[in-house]
């Protein structure tokens, strides 16, 4: 049997999307309700440079429903503070707030830049630390190994394969039950196809696959045209 596909963009609250995927006279407070009306799942960036808020996340579980996915980007001293930071006590504080969010939880998505290279011990406390279910987005080849793999692997951790210019592409790897994709181009019909056909590969493969679209004003068309090709290909 097929996995679960969660699809969305990244982030949902962008006035230039009035008039195109929202009504014209959409109030920034409703933006969330009308998104999660076509789409099951949104990462949100906004929390790379804050804390979620409680308040704030009792406002997204109230404008979802009980099959909505929120993956929150981890804040960045997790991994851009300087290392004599205490990062297993940040990450340890992100984990406890999004697990609030409940059944809406969606992995988290731990971002690494690319200053940022290979350190096993790091990426081991930083996991362990979280006690949240996540996706690593590496930015710097030397992290592509089997030892990263195996760290990964030990926590259950999603190795997420990101399409954008000037970065390494991930290798698609089974370290976990689900997959997590970032396709940050500007796509054509063609290129949409041919990553549906791969995201229906993984779907064969794993029970859960996340997929976000970059907030350009034609996501919203670009992630719809790319789950109804994904459908129609599916059995």
């Amino acid at each position: 049997m097929d996995g679960t596909l969660y699809i969305g963009t990244s982030g949902f609250s962008y006035p230039e999307w009035r008039g195109r995927f929202y009504p014209l006279t959409t109030p920034a407070g409703r933006m969330l309700a009308e998104y999660a009306q076509r789409f099951n799942a949104v990462e949100l960036n906004n929390t790379f440079f804050r804390f979620p808020r409680p308040e704030a996340i009792a406002s997204w579980r109230g404008a979802t429903g009980a099959g909505f996915r929120f993956c929150l980007k981890a804040q960045r001293s997790l991994t851009y503070s300087n290392p004599a930071f205490e990062r297993g006590t940040a990450a340890a504080d992100f984990g406890s707030r999004v697990s609030a969010l409940g059944t809406r939880a969606g992995p988290v998505l731990i971002q690494f830049p690319p200053t940022f290279k290979k350190d096993l011990g790091a990426l081991d406390e930083l996991l362990a630390k979280l006690a949240h279910p996540a996706a690593v987005e590496f930015r710097d080849g030397s992290w592509f190994d089997a030892e990263t793999y195996a760290v990964a692997r030990a926590h259950g951790t999603a190795i997420v394969v990101t399409d954008q210019e000037d970065r390494p592409r991930a290798p698609r790897v089974e370290s976990a039950p689900f997959a997590y994709y970032r396709l940050r181009r500007h796509y054509t019909a063609a290129g949409l196809m041919g990553w549906s056909e791969e995201l229906r590969s993984e779907l064969r493969a794993r029970s859960v696959v996340h997929v976000f679209l970059r907030h350009a004003v034609e996501a919203p068309e670009r992630a719809l045209a790319l789950r109804a090709l994904i459908a129609s290909g599916r059995a």
